[in-house]
């Protein structure tokens, strides 16, 4: 023979395990803020490095490096002014260009004569083995010390100062650097040259 249940008792039990559930809950949601929080300090913590090394690397010249206000533009995200001891030795500019697999975010170190010293690929969707070589050397060094501008896409090896040679079967990632490369170029012509 089966108990009954009171409807008393029925209603305590529902609100004990109402109770219960909601205290888990609670403290699931509270342990998960923490966690967001702590673990989002860290990955901003290394954003900042990886783009405090990456102007280092393509502005080797600057010690200090501050952001300054960019106007919007098609490839520029933000402006980095590099400075020494004796003021301003170049600009590291934040691009995000088009390319096959979605946008390529990198840096271009571009110094206050308008060469462009060196590039620094931060983050691509490019197929791996093809639009992926953007982020080896013997791709992304030809655009060290580069004075010839703008600088156009070739297929096989480049053999004038203004070339860049494209990536075998990535012609579009190729492209997509270089017109970011071009366009930050651009952006330092008419903004900051001859700016401090």
């Amino acid at each position: 023979m089966s108990e009954k249940v009171s409807f008393n008792e029925a209603w305590k039990k529902a609100l004990h395990l109402g109770g219960t559930l909601f205290a888990v809950t609670a403290v699931t949601g509270i342990i998960l803020g923490l966690v967001e929080n702590v673990t989002s300090k860290a990955i901003l913590q290394a954003e900042i490095a990886a783009r405090n090394e990456a102007y280092q690397l393509v502005m080797p010249a600057g010690k200090t490096f501050d952001e300054v206000e960019t106007k919007p533009d098609d490839f520029v995200t933000g402006v980095i002014k590099a400075s020494d001891e004796s003021g301003t030795v170049g600009w590291c500019v934040n691009v995000s260009s088009k390319g096959y697999g979605g946008q390529i975010g990198f840096v271009v170190g571009i110094t206050k004569e308008g060469t462009v010293k060196a590039i620094n690929i931060l983050s691509h969707s490019e197929t791996p083995g093809l639009g992926a070589k953007s982020t080896e050397p013997e791709f992304y060094t030809q655009f060290n010390d580069k004075d010839k501008l703008p600088l156009k896409v070739v297929k096989g090896s480049a053999s004038n100062p203004d070339e860049i040679a494209a990536i075998s079967g990535a012609t579009i990632t190729s492209n997509a650097v270089t017109d970011g490369v071009n366009g930050a170029v651009k952006y330092w012509s008419e903004n900051l040259k001859g700016a401090e």
